[in-house]
């Protein structure tokens, strides 16, 4: 095995700087990041070892002109049929043996075509009795980085669906190129907010309940800054909770709060019940300066759900109910396709939320925001209120 000198590590890190500064797309220096991180995710992040590792095995191919990298990628001949999953562990695509896998590239301004031609040719098989060609997988594309999704549509690859990363929030794309019929992502995986047909309070008695709410002194979990608003509510803490069905599922729920005030539990009991939810909260923004830094709520919760299977029956999915918001107050999402959009959500609605994708909000209003939100159990009665 060959020694790894000082030298070679100073080598592949340079190689690997080529990576990390090409994988920041310019709109995560305008997004409210948790991270400090440039690259969000620590675990997507190209490192010198990656590379090195990656040419020991012939699978790291590069160009260099005048001493600087120009376009580098990794690419992986696959050796057995495997299915690939996206973030909601769907199958949507075939793997076969033989097929081309790249796991990452990058590339300078002005060289995506002579890294796509570099890439067509390992596709050629040879010795082939038929023009035939090796299909093409692209399983780490950055889907908000239009450079990594411009080589994808260049080369004629089908986006089929994406993974979101726990740590970061990245939102990381599969691509196929080839002439197999792939599932592709499942139904509903598309929405990231809809508002559900199912009703409620109204406005006025809204009003009413967050004054009852600020008024209310029996709390069992009082406003609080711990757990993940403590990660997420900025360096100001502008962001806190009531839980009422807590997270952690050894806390006592405070079954009290939702007896003593009847107009939420009517915000519950219209949608689902207590029994069937894995985390209720009341939570606060404050004004003009509030925040709620990005993220994605990607794992397990008390009930042990796989919470990134998105919107399934009998699977966990959040709800959210604004008591008071209006619309200087923004709730930021990025869809599977990596496309950000703003939504200005409407006090007295219920709208389902897909909290796996990477979401944030800025509160610039005079007022402070209050949501209800819920963790619930999906039934077929919350798919049908949103067609």
């Amino acid at each position: 095995m060959t020694e790894i000198t000082e030298k070679i590590k100073e080598h592949y890190k340079e190689h690997a700087k080529f990576y990390q500064q090409y994988d920041m797309p310019s709109q995560w220096k305008t997004q409210p990041i948790a991270s400090k991180e440039p690259n969000l995710d620590p675990f997507k992040k190209i490192n010198w070892k990656n590379l090195y590792d990656a040419n020991e095995k012939y699978r790291l191919f590069y160009k260099e002109e005048n001493g600087q990298i120009v376009w580098s990628y990794i690419c992986v001949e696959c050796k057995t049929n495997r299915g690939v999953k996206d973030v909601a562990e769907d199958v949507v695509g075939r793997i076969k043996t033989g097929d081309l896998q790249i796991t990452r590239f990058a590339y300078a301004d002005g060289y995506k075509d002579d890294l796509i031609n570099d890439i067509q040719g390992k596709r050629e098989i040879e010795n082939a009795l038929l023009d035939s060609k090796r299909d093409i997988w692209f399983t780490d594309v950055n889907m908000e980085l239009d450079k990594d999704k411009d080589l994808c549509h260049s080369i004629k690859a089908t986006w089929l669906s994406s993974k979101v990363t726990a740590v970061g929030s990245e939102v990381r794309g599969i691509w196929y190129c080839g002439d197999m019929k792939q599932e592709g992502m499942s139904p509903y995986e598309g929405i990231k907010i809809k508002k559900m047909d199912i009703n409620s309070i109204s406005k006025d008695e809204c009003a009413e309940l967050v004054q009852e709410i600020k008024d209310y002194k029996e709390a069992l979990n009082s406003w609080s800054y711990d757990g993940i608003n403590g990660n997420y509510g900025g360096p100001e803490k502008t962001w806190s909770t009531v839980e009422i069905v807590p997270i952690n599922p050894n806390s006592e729920v405070d079954y009290k709060i939702v007896e003593k005030l009847p107009k939420l539990a009517k915000i519950i009991n219209e949608i689902t019940t207590i029994d069937k939810c894995t985390w209720i909260v009341i939570t606060r923004v404050e004004p003009k300066k509030g925040v709620i830094l990005r993220h994605s709520d990607i794992g397990h919760d008390s009930w042990d759900y796989q919470t990134k299977n998105g919107l399934k029956l009998g699977r966990s999915i959040r709800v959210h109910f604004p008591i008071q918001v209006d619309d200087d107050c923004v709730f930021t999402q990025v869809g599977l396709d990596g496309v950000e959009e703003d939504f200005k959500l409407k006090t007295g609605e219920y709208y389902y939320m897909d909290k796996r994708k990477p979401h944030w909000v800025k509160n610039n209003s005079e007022n402070y925001r209050f949501h209800v939100i819920m963790d619930l159990e999906c039934e077929q009665k919350h798919l049908d209120s949103m067609k």
